[in-house]
């Protein structure tokens, strides 16, 4: 661990642009985070990318397993360390550094970021006080922490030591709403792609992964309704904004060949698909 002064780590346009290691320090970043907040596991769940990773299965048709760069933990509103200090400090125990409302930390020369994210009853953007620190609003952090699957992660964290955890994942319908959140916001081809990957590789089945988004309407998670106005809006056609970037993020670079063409195709057909049957189609 060092300073900040090292490669930044952003969101891509394609898979190939992340460095082999990416994820692994974000898995070891985790457990680093991890052994460090036991006062607050009962308050923490993971999302994100990462989150995509630990649910799903091998992929079962021959696409490249999820990336990032990033930890994303929903935290329930009221958490708080009480008289035994507080997240920042903690965090800053381990090398994390925040800024900029995230928290950093320097290790292999790649900079891993760990962020927060908490459900408000009554705004749905912004940002709010929790513990002792700044986090970002978001619908549907609730039902992520209300609907987890414990899943095992074993490794070593960045001080070399081996840790394991049963760590609290949102489950795939929570899961997916947040994700559709993050595509209708900012359509990034990787939120594209998550969505792709834990819906073709979630455990049970895409049947199951889509049985389960559309569980969340009745559930009333109040992301629901903004997450199908971005299936509406972005998954239905091949051209559309998600199938196109999903398929580039696979992909990489345009090239004039059949080969590519041909795979792009697909891989925008499949979401396509996926979108269709999130919608009930």
């Amino acid at each position: 661990m060092a300073g900040l002064q090292s490669r930044p780590m952003t969101k891509f346009p394609h898979h190939s642009d992340y460095p082999p290691s990416i994820t692994r320090l974000a898995e070891a970043a985790l457990l680093t985070v991890w052994s460090s907040l036991s006062r607050y596991h009962g308050d923490l769940v993971l999302v994100g990318g990462l989150a995509v990773r630990l649910l799903s299965s091998e992929s079962r048709d021959g696409l490249p397993s999820p990336v990032t760069g990033d930890v994303d933990l929903g935290i329930t509103l009221g958490a708080s360390g009480g008289q035994y200090g507080t997240i920042t400090s903690d965090l800053q125990g381990q090398g994390f550094r925040f800024s900029e409302g995230r928290f950093a930390c320097v290790f292999d020369g790649l900079t891993v970021y760990v962020d927060f994210l908490t459900e408000h009853p009554t705004a749905g953007k912004g940002s709010v006080m929790v513990d002792d620190m700044p986090v970002s609003v978001f619908l549907g952090i609730d039902r992520a922490l209300a609907l987890t699957r414990r899943v095992p992660l074993e490794g070593s964290d960045f001080f070399g030591a081996k840790q394991c955890f049963e760590i609290p994942v949102a489950e795939i319908g929570p899961l997916l709403i947040l994700k559709l959140l993050a595509f209708a916001s900012r359509q990034q081809p990787k939120d594209a792609y998550d969505i792709l990957y834990a819906t073709l590789n979630y455990p049970g089945g895409p049947r199951d992964a889509v049985a389960g988004f559309r569980d969340e309407e009745k559930q009333r998670n109040r992301g629901y309704p903004i997450a199908r106005g971005s299936l509406e809006n972005f998954f239905r056609l091949p051209d559309h904004s998600a199938p196109a970037r999903a398929a580039s993020f696979v992909m990489g670079p345009i090239q004039d060949t059949e080969d590519y063409r041909t795979r792009h195709r697909q891989v925008a057909e499949d979401l396509v698909t996926v979108g269709r049957a999130l919608l009930g189609e």
